[in-house]
């Protein structure tokens, strides 16, 4: 596998993380309110 296809896909997968913790993050506000 390609170096900058490995980067592209770290990139992709840290992207899904912080998205999901994000939409925890707003559930969780949500709740609180």
């Amino acid at each position: 596998m390609p170096l900058s296809q490995t980067r592209s896909y770290s990139h992709t997968y840290i992207g899904i993380l912080c998205h999901d913790m994000v939409t925890k993050l707003i559930h969780i506000q949500q709740l609180h309110v």
